[in-house]
């Protein structure tokens, strides 16, 4: 049996103030693992979540975000999430969550 074909993909930018993550794809079982493995071990500037091109998130995709932010919070970086997709929101909605996040612009 073949193995499940990810389409998750995330790539790092580092600005002046903040690591940005940018997201897209499927932040699910397969991919939220992946999220959390492009976390940068350390630093003390902003980490920001950019979800603009999510196409679909679970409660896997959710957990990982819960677990980024914490894991930010433990290391007194600040912690946002940026542009949520149409995807996202619905779930953030669903399970009360929406106000949990900050949300910002990314830098550019």
């Amino acid at each position: 049996m073949p193995e499940p074909i990810s389409t998750f993909r995330v790539s790092v930018e580092h600005h002046p103030d903040a690591v940005v993550l940018v997201a897209s794809g499927e932040l699910d079982i397969m991919g939220a693992p992946r999220l959390m493995e492009a976390i940068p071990a350390k630093g003390e500037s902003a980490l920001i979540i950019d979800l603009a091109a999510v196409e679909f998130m679970d409660s896997s995709g959710l957990r990982s975000l819960l677990e980024a932010r914490k894991g930010a919070a433990e290391a007194g970086r600040p912690f946002a999430l940026a542009r949520p997709s149409a995807a996202v929101a619905r779930v953030l909605e669903l399970v009360d969550l929406t106000r949990e996040f900050e949300v910002v612009e990314p830098p550019s």
